[in-house]
């Protein structure tokens, strides 16, 4: 079995283990057979979690949560890595973990109410549309733009590759405002998607994540009221940003345990197929070569030494980001040893799956198709080498 347990001090309780059970009798009944669904409908996963009094684990029970705090919801993103569906943990996560949260603290009692709570129920579906297409997922250099109009803004650009797009009922907006400078420019909105100007197309699907669609959103002469901002107009870049960093730690919780399941699916494999075990044989088993299976066995114990240190960095940046604590740079590390990992570990199980004639299972196509994307939302790899650097000043 694989030695990665390294338990955080956050979840050494018998209430989280307890919690840890909820979720993952939730998960399997609801979760995992929608994996296997031709489309996923998002707001009855939702509805429910939130039956299951799951969907608010981070919030307080005045705005609809259920008051346990961010362990119970690192808990959570965890748990959703365990799902044979990569498309699903990131609809959850852009809903419940990248949109969700700007609400929480920068909304206002009114937008609160109008969706927080809603979306908490699974009553509306966000979308977290910041990509544009010469730009990625870099703020500083979106060229959406919103301009003052009377008592609202007049929002004119494109927004491109965005999660749940064609889904949502609501879409988060990051525009520029100009003659504003940097950092100071960027403004946050909700914007619900059947504005006048709202525009969905439809794009090609990606390799992986195909269990959470994505679309391009145009923004033509979109007007909305002032009360559609989101915080304070200057600030959505830097409120956009702490949120990143928040949400690539829970993404690394997910990587991680994916990677776990790929070494631990491998590791049984080579367990069962050693090519000194004449049992292989007889079973009609391809025999390896010596050399290919220590080879693969190598690389499995490398990749298990990882775990343990990405799985470390994690827990020690989720750590930090409870207690109230610097984070930035330990969420970017974290984030890219967890998804070159993930990448690893899938290749990994699939090739020894492969090589060995065994029958590939769905759920680990569902892995290897899906790892590629955790180095592109949210920031490529080479973003977090480039942040990394600039926070260490190198």
């Amino acid at each position: 079995m694989l030695n990665c347990e390294l338990t955080p001090s956050f979840w050494r309780n018998d209430a989280f283990i307890h919690l840890r059970k909820q979720i993952d009798t939730s998960f399997a009944v609801h979760l995992t057979p929608a994996s296997n669904s031709e489309s996923v409908n998002f707001q009855a996963l939702v509805r429910q979690l939130y039956n299951d009094n799951l969907s608010g684990l981070r919030y307080a029970k005045n705005k609809g949560g259920t008051g346990h705090g961010l362990a119970a919801q690192a808990l959570f993103a965890e748990s959703l890595g365990r799902v044979p569906s990569g498309g699903i943990g990131m609809g959850l996560t852009i809903h419940l973990d990248m949109v969700a949260p700007i609400v929480d603290q920068q909304g206002s009692a009114h937008q609160i109410e109008e969706y927080l709570l809603p979306a908490l129920r699974g009553d509306i579906i966000f979308s977290h549309a910041v990509s544009e297409p010469h730009a990625g997922s870099d703020i500083s250099n979106i060229q959406t733009t919103a301009v003052k109009d009377g008592d609202g803004w007049r929002i004119d650009g494109c927004k491109s590759m965005i999660a749940l797009a064609s889904l949502a009922d609501v879409h988060f907006v990051v525009a520029r405002i100009p003659g504003h400078k940097p950092p100071f420019n960027k403004i946050n909105f909700l914007i619900p998607a059947a504005t006048t100007g709202v525009k969905v197309s439809s794009v090609t699907p990606t390799l992986g994540n195909n269990d959470c669609p994505i679309a391009n959103i145009t923004f033509d002469n979109v007007w909305v009221a002032d009360s559609n901002r989101l915080g304070t107009a200057g600030m959505g870049m830097i409120h956009q940003m702490q949120q990143f960093s928040q949400e690539r730690i829970l993404s690394s919780l997910r990587a991680n345990e994916v990677a776990r399941m790929c070494l631990t699916h491998a590791e049984h494999l080579l367990n069962n197929l050693n090519p000194l075990n004449n049992l292989n044989n007889r079973h009609n088993k391809p025999n390896p070569s010596t050399a290919s299976y220590v080879n693969s066995l190598n690389n499995l114990y490398t990749l298990k030494a990882e775990l343990n240190a990405s799985k470390a960095i994690t827990y020690k940046a989720m750590g930090t980001w409870i207690d109230n604590g610097n984070y930035h740079t330990l969420s970017c590390s974290s984030k890219l040893l967890s998804s070159r990992l993930v990448r690893q570990a899938s290749i990994l199980a699939l090739t020894v799956s492969k090589a060995l004639g065994e029958n590939t299972d769905a759920q680990l196509v569902h892995y290897f198709n899906d790892a590629r994307l955790y180095s592109i939302s949210t920031g490529s790899d080479e973003m977090m080498l480039k942040s990394i650097a600039a926070s260490e000043k190198y």
